[in-house]
């Protein structure tokens, strides 16, 4: 673990995201109109947002923007507090967001499905990100299977979104073609 590279992994997490695109893309192709098409559109999206941010960085950006705010507005001894409602106020954005797609998904193919369990994967571990108290960053920094757990956990979310959008282009390309 002396050796790991956070900026190779984040290289290494936005390649995969990267994989991913054309696939969430070639699933929305090939998707009927309508939620189908709208759920495809919405994880492109979500995955094209979460590969911009793994080189950006605009949490890092975002706390510091924070905790300048509160120095110049003299509310830093109770930031605790404040970090504490946008938490929540993020936990229940993502809530609502979830259920919408486990609304949206209802009826729809194993693809979505599959899909829709590794964006909640992704939404989770980002979650845990934002909260970054002490003891989940200690173990978020810990090792697992040869590199730190948040790269296997990044990953692994990536890899199940890949799965069901790669699963997707896999039958939409199969499907007969209509005849003219």
């Amino acid at each position: 673990m002396d050796g790991f590279d956070a900026e190779r992994a984040a290289w290494i997490i936005t390649a995969a995201y990267a994989l991913t695109l054309p696939l969430l893309a070639l699933a929305w192709r090939g998707s009927a109109p309508g939620r189908e098409r709208i759920f495809w559109s919405l994880a492109l999206l979500g995955v094209l947002a979460l590969a911009l941010n793994k080189q950006l960085d605009l949490q890092t950006q975002l706390t510091a923007f924070g905790r300048q705010m509160a120095r110049d507005g003299g509310w830093y001894a109770a930031r605790r507090e404040v970090q504490r409602l946008f938490i929540i106020g993020l936990a229940a954005g993502m809530a609502v967001v979830a259920l919408g797609l486990g609304w949206m998904a209802r009826r729809l193919g194993g693809p979505v499905w599959v899909t829709l369990a590794g964006l909640l994967l992704l939404g989770g571990f980002v979650l845990l990100r934002a909260a970054s108290f002490h003891h989940v960053d200690r173990l978020l920094r810990s090792g697992l299977l040869g590199t730190r757990a948040w790269v296997v956990i990044e990953l692994a979310g990536i890899a199940v979104v890949l799965a069901g959008s790669g699963w997707a282009a896999w039958r939409a390309r199969r499907a007969p073609t209509p005849s003219p």
